[in-house]
């Protein structure tokens, strides 16, 4: 499966929308963010709330939950737990979607239209990966969930609403039990799939069937 998603705000927009305090590395509004490419993400350390550059993938890469991690998976294997206690993220994004192998070619994307004109966060959890000569690499994944979407079911990005941002970044949720608790109550409010009408606007070429989340 071939993830992406894009992101189309300027770094302006994104502190207000995110109360961002510090821009930690160079951003720049791009069309498609792509697996082991780097991202811009949300985390923070005591009062600060920093904009940072990561790659979009865990180490190792190949590992199952490098790119997007089920939540409920992630909850019940020990190498997460670090990550979900003390470093988890918000991964912003405009559109999300996949390009789904169909005969062994490619099709066109499923697109996930979150929003209409803004950006909305994705939880996310962040690692720091030392290479054999001491170099950092900050890598980070998707936690996502499955919901029904028309016709199919879907792992689909856990999207975070304004109160839940602030607490998936919220250092004080440190015990797993609360974490999870955390993890339910953003499942339970996550937005419904509703296929768009016809003649909406595409969001970026490339065709393939577009949905995008509704609260009715």
């Amino acid at each position: 499966m071939n993830y992406r998603f894009t992101l189309q705000a300027d770094v302006g927009r994104l502190t207000e929308r995110f109360g961002v305090t510090q821009v930690l590395a160079y951003y720049e509004s791009e069309r498609e963010k792509a697996p082991t490419g780097n991202v811009a993400a949300i985390c923070s350390k005591g009062n600060e709330r920093m904009l940072d550059e990561f790659r979009w993938g865990l180490m190792p890469f190949w590992a199952k939950d490098s790119v997007q991690a089920d939540a409920r998976s992630v909850l019940g294997n020990k190498t997460f737990d670090y990550l979900l206690k003390r470093q988890r993220c918000v991964i912003p994004c405009t559109t999300y979607y996949r390009v789904v192998p169909e005969d062994g070619k490619k099709s066109g994307p499923d697109r996930i239209v979150l929003h209409e004109g803004d950006s909305l966060g994705m939880a996310g959890i962040y690692d720091v990966w030392v290479s054999p000569q001491g170099e950092e690499l900050r890598t980070c994944t998707i936690l996502s969930m499955e919901q029904a979407a028309p016709g199919r079911e879907e792992q689909v990005p856990m999207l975070l609403g304004e109160e839940q941002i602030e607490e998936w970044l919220d250092g004080a949720y440190k015990d797993k039990d609360d974490v999870e608790r955390l993890l339910e109550t953003i499942a339970a409010r996550q937005p419904r799939l509703r296929p768009l009408p016809s003649g909406y606007p595409a969001a970026a070429a490339g065709g393939g069937d577009e949905l995008r989340p509704s609260l009715s």
